[in-house]
């Protein structure tokens, strides 16, 4: 795996051949193997799937994802399908 210029909080995973660059990876992401993040920030708990490709194509990720005025992409749990538990 690739990180380059991001900031990547406690118990984030990036697997084999996954490239992040100018990211924000809250915390307890798991980064599937082969997976391409670019200028992105990922809420707490998600799980990105293998080989999903984020912050390369704006008007492609804006079809599933939310994507800022400045091209930012963000990511929640929500957006990729997965429910997060909550425990109190």
């Amino acid at each position: 795996a690739t990180v380059r210029r991001s900031l990547l909080f406690s118990n984030v995973n990036v697997h084999s051949y996954a490239e992040v660059s100018d990211s924000v990876l809250l915390p307890d992401v798991d980064i599937g193997r082969g997976a391409r993040l670019h200028r992105v920030v990922v809420d707490n708990g998600c799980k990105i799937p293998e080989g999903l490709v984020a912050g390369e194509d704006p008007e492609e990720d804006a079809k599933r994802f939310h994507v800022t005025k400045k091209g930012i992409t963000l990511i929640t749990s929500e957006m990729l399908g997965q429910q997060l538990h909550h425990f109190r």
